[in-house]
Parts: structure tokens; C-alpha cells; sequence
């Protein structure tokens, strides 16, 4: 087979779980003979290609600075960084690659991780536009974000962490095969992902080229006078529960002097406090105890190799985590033959028989956590030597690369056989059932909408008062590149006033395949509604509603007419949009959503919709009609279970002008609009008004801090002016009354002069 392994991480560096992984599964793979290519991201320093132990290292670019040049490029990674999450740059660059290196030579299979979603737009593009529907991707699920975040009380709800968490269940909805490394992260994902059973598989990770550990009574302690030294490994960070350890821990270091604690890994920024961890732990535990300070040491990174020289010095491992799939460092530890301590919660359960090659406790108990310790370090030395004997042969029989290695090539086999099954029966990647609800297994088929292919269109362009733009808006819709399907414009005047409106309507009128509609105005969802019927009664298929000083590219109704014949269970399909006018930008959203969807537009007006699917939500509804009628219209079709799609290219163009209704929006025109809409929907937003809520105050406050960040420099120079001003009036003031006190003198002196002159004797 050839493989392509997409990850975020890869050496030389310090690395996770998932850069462990990465570095251990591709040499095994060539191992058994197979050709793997690895696509990760560029660092500075390092070489863009490179081969390694048989593996081709391509490293890939996962930013664009912005330069003002406004090319594609630049302006998707000032969308990312602005309104989404970062991960979608280098999900970008990963799709460009792939594509490169499967034309020039095919690849079998795609590996990659949940972590960042490094192929969640091939993914997307493969479900929405068929591309690579051939090429089966699989996610190994090592830690998704959002738990991650959870753990460590950290935001779910920042605009950017909430669509990272979007993009990496979208890639793990849409994978062809799922690898969890434990029953628990199994059972997690069959939960909230909820893929059918054969799609996911129960594989640990391999323990890789870890050396066969030394005499196991050597370095746990003979004597009463040797340092009883515990070992923790792995980021600084609340969700591996250091906390907890540091709680259980405090009590037994001051009871006993011989104990150590040594903690190897990185230190984290608290996310609600300022400063890291490590400080917070510091201060809290050790700032009142100097002597117990110098017996805690933190390490900081290690490299893995050197890591298992500290294992095997150390008396008791400890991994303290309340959340943790799968434990390279418990792993690691137990293949060195240190005795472990370990909270039952992910694999490690699946590790560790208690008693017997290990210990095991309840997770995010401090207080069970001091008792298992205890217990571990006042047990004879027979039974702690025997604990990390048992624990080095399970582990690595458990965890044994051969055995791991052929059930991970049999199980790409298997999906690559069920994957060329399914598109040879449904010729599409399937949408999964999670949209545009999340907490549908992604399973679950949604209702066919309409099997019959669109044959029939109609382009709904609503006018007031806007001329000078819809000749420009009609040459567009004339130009697609469309032949399958028959496209019949209807031009809406909403009772325009302009005497140049009149006479661009006048011109469009002569347009083949243009239906020119005069009504008295009635805003601009009735005008919508109007267009519609006009649309209903010829025979329309599907409804495409652009405002007139829009328009889009050439190739939009061909890709999004193919979208909806391939996907009879799509009610509308949308795409990035480029804004042009006051601003000058993409924007790129996800695929409309709830519960987001409550909580912001995801989608611009020209979406291109079934008739069934227009029907059944009710048209657009007229009570909106000061703000937000297309929002209410997305929402009232998702609402239905129907999804709808988005096509991740900018194939439509928003004018962003001066005058237009939303740039007068105002507080209350807003409101009425929210009223209307939440009135309608009140059953949704009351099943999501949690998350609504939290998504809507994070976006408050990022705006608010955007404008902080964006007005600073202008506060901070008009605040030098003020004090340049007050210099300035204070020094006029100055100069003013010693030129007032010399015109007094020059006076005075004049005055005295004049008095001179007239005492002098007249001579003459």
C-alpha cells in the first residue's frame, strides 16, 4: 500500500502523543513493506523535503503573513485567524499536497489524526464536491478538543475553539475508519461521533523501539536512607491532574523526607489565572516550604529516549490524569518495569490489572490518589519489583508493534474494500447525520428530499432602487458554465423610484432568459416570496435568490446543482463568499450548523435551494422584514433535518457598499429582527440555549477585544496628542504672559520716555 500520514507533529522537537505516534507507525508500516509518505507542518530551521528510514517528509507551509497583495491565499488565512480557527490553513495546505502527490502517483489510503484536523477540507471538498471520493480516509482519535479543553478549564465557546472543535468532529464524522486506542475513547466516540461499529477499530498504540528494561530491583529503593523518587511525564496541564498529585502528594513528602517528585514535560499557561501551572502549583503548595520545594524538580521537555533512562531510576510512576485516552507516558513507564500508579479512566484501565502489574485509583480523587501512593511505596520491595516485571511484560505483549502493526494494515484493507463497496453503490461520499445536528449519530441517513435530478432553475434577483448593479448581477447568472440545467432569471422590482432603475429594468427586459416582475413596494423578504411563485409556477426544481449588486463566478450553479443531484438528502447548498466593497475579504464558515447557526448567519443569500426544500420551511418569512430574513430562512430548513452544504471555494461575490441594509442596521432593527426569529424557533433555542448563550457572550467579548487591540494604537496617539495639547496650551500660557509682561515694559518704558521728553527745555 501507499500511504499518506498527515499530523501536526513530527521530530525533531518536543512532541505529544500524537508526534510519538507519528514518528513510531510509519517505520513499522515500511517495516512490513509498505510505502508511507508523511505530510506535517514547516518550522523554521527545518527542510521542506527530506527522506527519513524510508519515508518521504513533506513539510508544509501553516501560515500566510499578511502582505496587502489580497490573494486567495492570504485573504483564507486572514479569515482563519480572524473569524474561524488556524487549523483551516494548514487543512488547506495538506488538501494541495495530497492532490499533488495522488496525481503524480495514487495514493491507497489517508492517515491522519483527530488533533487539528489536518484533512478535514479534503474531507469536506470530498463529501461536497466528489474530489478523492476514491481515496479512503482514516482518523486515528487520540484527543479531541473539546474534552481537552473541558479538563483543563479552558474555553469551548472563543469563537476559534469552538470551530476548531467543528472541523475536528466534521473529520471524524466524515472518515471511512476511526482507530481508538481505548475502550473508553471507543465508547466516547460510538457516543458523540456515533460512526457504524465496523467503521471504528480498538487498537492500541505500539510501545516502538522502547530498550528492554535493566535488573527491576535495582533503583526501587534497598535501604531506608535511598530517595524514594516518583516520576510524572507529560505537559503541566490540569487535565493530566497534577493538581491532584501535588494534593495527594504534599502530605506524604512532608511525612517522609526520602520522597521526590521529578515531573518531565512542558509547562502550560493557566487559562483562567495568569501565569502558567507550574507557578500556580509553586505558590500554592511549595511557596511556605523551602527544604519540601527542593524535592520537587520540574524537568521540563525531554526527548523520548532519554526519558526512559529517568523511568528507570525512579521508583513509582504516577499518572494522575481525570482524562486520558491513552497514556504513552503510562505506556512507556510500564515498559521500563516501573511500577505505575494510575488513574482508572481511559486506557489506562485497559493497561494496567490492578494489583497484579500496577496500581489503579479513582480518577480526580486527591484523597484516593495519597492512598494508592501510600500503599505503592510502603509495600515491600519483592512486591513493587514484581508490579514492574508484570508491568514491563504486559505491556509490551499488549502493546506489541508486530501484532499492532497487522491489525492496523488489516484494518486499512478492510476499509479500502468497504470504501470502493460504497461509491460503487452511491457514487457520493455520504453526509453524515450529525449535520445539522451534532447530537445525531453520524450514522443516521437523512430524508430524501427530492431523487429527481434538477433539470429547471430559477435566479430570483430582487431590485429597488439599485440599476446601476444589475447588469453587472445579469451577466454573471448569464455567464455559468451550466449547460445540464435550464436557468431562467426573474427580475423583482420592489416598486423602484430611480428613473435609472426604471431604464436598467427596461434593458434587462430584453435579455434572453430574463423575466422582468413590476410590483409596489414590499420589502425585501416579499419581494423574495414574489420571485419564488414566479419561479414555482414555470417549474423550478430548485431557487437561487441573489440581490441585484451581487453576483457570482462562472462555475457556482454548476457545482452547486451538481452538489444537489448528488446528494438527493441536501436541501441547499452555499459557498464561501468574497466581500468586496467596504471591505475587502472572505468569508468562509463551516457548514451551517446548530447549535451555531443560533448564534450567527452561516451562509450569505445566494444559496441554492430545492423547491421541496423552500416549500417545507415555509418560504421566506415576511415579519423579517428589517434584518435577517436569509438567517431565519437557514434556520428554518436545518431545522427540518435537512442539511445543507457548503462549497469550500469563494464562488460568490458580496458588494459591501455604503447605504446597503445591513450597513444601517441599528440596535433595534436588530432586535426585531432577533424577536421574530426567536419567536419562530423557540424550541430550538430553548434546547440550545446553553451553548447559544456562551457562543454569543464569547463573541461579544472577542469583538469587544478586537476593537480594543485595533483601536490601541490610535488611543495611545490621541492620548500623546492630549498631553502634546496640554504641553502646548501650557506653554502658550507661558510665553503669553512674558509677552504681555514685556509689552507692559516696552509701555512703561515708552511711557517714561514721553514723560522725559516733555521735562526737557524748549531750545529752539
Amino acid at each position: 500500500m501507499r500511504i499518506c500520514l498527515v499530523t501536526t507533529e513530527y521530530p525533531p522537537g518536543p512532541m505529544g502523543g500524537v508526534g510519538t505516534y507519528a514518528t513510531i507507525m510509519p517505520y513499522l508500516l515500511v517495516g512490513e513493506g509498505h510505502e508511507v509518505v508523511i505530510l506535517t507542518k514547516h518550522f523554521d530551521g527545518s527542510k521542506p523535503y527530506e527522506r527519513i528510514n524510508g519515508c518521504e517528509i513533506h513539510r508544509l507551509k501553516t501560515d500566510y503573513a499578511w502582505t496587502g497583495a489580497e490573494d486567495d491565499d492570504e485573504l483564507i488565512a486572514a479569515e482563519m485567524r480572524s473569524l474561524r480557527s488556524y487549523v483551516g490553513i494548514f487543512s488547506r495546505e495538506v488538501h494541495r499536497k495530497i492532490m499533488e502527490l495522488h496525481t503524480a502517483k495514487p495514493f491507497d489510503l489517508v492517515l491522519s489524526q483527530d488533533v487539528e484536523a489536518p484533512t478535514w477540507y479534503s474531507q469536506t471538498r470530498r463529501m461536497v464536491m466528489g474530489e478523492l471520493a476514491e481515496l479512503p480516509f482514516i482518523v486515528f482519535v487520540h484527543s479531541p478538543h473539546w474534552p481537552i479543553q473541558h479538563y483543563n478549564e479552558d474555553s469551548n465557546y472563543e469563537r476559534h475553539e469552538y470551530h476548531r472543535h467543528i472541523y475536528e468532529r466534521e473529520s471524524m464524522s466524515l472518515a471511512d475508519g476511526l482507530i481508538a486506542a481505548s475502550r473508553s475513547m471507543k465508547t466516547e466516540i460510538l457516543k458523540t461521533i456515533g460512526p457504524d461499529k465496523d467503521k471504528i477499530a480498538l487498537i492500541p498504540l505500539p510501545h516502538g523501539d522502547i530498550p528492554a528494561p535493566a535488573d527491576f530491583q535495582q533503583r526501587l529503593g534497598t535501604n531506608e536512607e535511598e530517595e524514594l523518587r516518583i516520576a510524572f511525564s507529560g505537559r503541566v496541564e490540569l487535565r493530566k491532574g497534577v493538581e491532584y498529585l501535588f494534593e495527594a502528594l504534599m502530605p506524604l513528602m512532608e511525612e517522609n523526607p526520602r520522597i521526590t517528585l521529578h515531573l518531565f514535560g512542558r509547562d502550560t499557561p493557566h487559562p483562567s489565572l495568569t501565569g502558567s501551572v507550574g507557578e500556580r502549583l509553586v505558590k500554592r503548595y511549595l511557596s511556605h516550604d523551602a527544604e519540601l520545594a527542593k524535592r520537587v524538580v520540574f524537568r521540563g521537555w525531554m526527548p523520548r529516549d532519554e526519558l526512559w533512562n529517568e523511568y528507570a531510576r525512579a521508583t513509582l510512576g504516577v499518572v494522575p490524569s481525570p482524562w486520558e485516552p491513552f497514556s504513552f507516558a503510562c505506556q512507556e513507564m510500564m515498559a521500563c518495569g516501573t511500577p505505575v500508579v494510575a488513574t482508572g479512566t481511559g486506557g489506562m484501565a485497559d493497561m494496567i490489572a490492578n494489583g497484579r502489574n500496577g496500581l489503579l485509583c479513582e480518577a480526580g480523587n486527591a484523597d484516593a490518589l495519597r492512598e494508592t501512593i501510600s500503599k505503592a511505596l510502603s509495600a515491600p520491595l519483592e512486591a513493587r519489583a514484581k508490579w514492574g516485571e508484570n508491568a514491563a511484560h504486559s505491556i509490551r505483549e499488549y502493546c506489541d508493534n508486530k501484532s499492532i502493526t497487522q491489525e492496523t494494515i488489516a484494518f486499512f484493507k478492510n476499509t479500502i474494500a468497504r470504501n470502493r463497496k460504497h461509491i460503487a453503490k452511491t457514487e457520493r461520499v455520504s453526509i453524515p447525520g450529525n449535520l445539522p445536528f451534532p447530537e445525531n449519530p453520524a450514522r443516521k441517513r437523512h430524508p430524501i428530499v427530492s431523487a429527481q435530478a434538477i433539470r429547471k432553475l430559477g435566479v430570483i434577483v430582487p431590485c429597488y432602487n439599485l440599476g446601476e448593479y444589475l447588469a453587472e448581477c445579469l451577466d454573471s447568472i448569464a455567464a455559468q458554465d451550466c449547460e445540464s440545467v435550464e436557468i431562467t432569471t426573474f427580475v423583482i422590482d420592489d416598486g423602484s423610484t430611480e428613473a435609472a432603475t426604471h431604464a436598467a429594468l427596461d434593458e434587462a427586459q430584453k435579455r434572453p432568459a430574463v423575466k422582468v416582475c413590476r410590483h409596489r413596494n414590499a420589502g425585501l423578504p416579499a419581494a423574495r416570496n414574489r420571485g419564488a411563485v414566479e419561479a414555482l409556477n414555470t417549474g423550478c426544481d430548485a431557487l437561487l435568490f441573489i440581490d441585484c449588486d451581487d453576483w457570482i463566478d462562472t462555475s457556482y450553479i454548476r457545482k452547486g446543482i451538481d452538489v444537489l443531484n448528488r446528494h438527493p438528502d441536501c436541501g441547499a447548498v452555499t459557498a464561501w463568499t468574497h466581500t468586496i466593497g467596504r471591505m475587502h475579504t472572505y468569508w468562509a464558515p463551516p457548514h451551517p450548523q446548530f447549535p451555531m447557526l443560533l448564534a450567527e448567519c452561516m451562509s450569505t443569500p445566494p444559496a441554492i435551494v430545492r423547491s421541496r426544500s423552500f416549500l417545507d420551511a415555509g418560504g421566506v418569512h415576511e415579519d423579517q422584514r428589517y434584518a435577517f430574513e436569509d438567517w431565519d430562512f437557514w434556520i428554518s430548513i436545518c431545522a427540518l433535518g435537512t442539511p445543507i452544504l457548503t462549497i469550500p471555494e469563494p464562488l460568490i461575490f458580496y458588494r459591501m457598499r455604503e447605504g446597503s441594509m445591513s450597513s444601517q442596521y441599528k440596535f433595534l432593527t436588530r432586535e426585531h429582527g432577533r424577536k421574530a426569529m426567536t419567536a419562530r424557533h423557540e424550541e430550538l433555542y430553548r434546547r440550545y440555549a446553553r451553548e447559544v448563550t456562551l457562543l454569543q457572550d464569547a463573541m461579544y467579548y472577542e469583538i469587544q477585544g478586537r476593537y480594543h487591540n485595533e483601536f490601541a494604537p490610535i488611543r495611545k496617539e490621541r492620548d500623546q496628542l492630549l498631553i502634546d495639547v496640554a504641553w502646548n496650551q501650557k506653554e502658550w500660557k507661558h510665553f503669553k504672559g512674558l509677552l504681555e509682561e514685556e509689552q507692559r515694559r516696552h509701555d512703561e518704558t515708552k511711557r517714561q520716555l514721553e514723560a522725559l521728553r516733555n521735562q526737557q527745555p524748549d531750545l529752539g
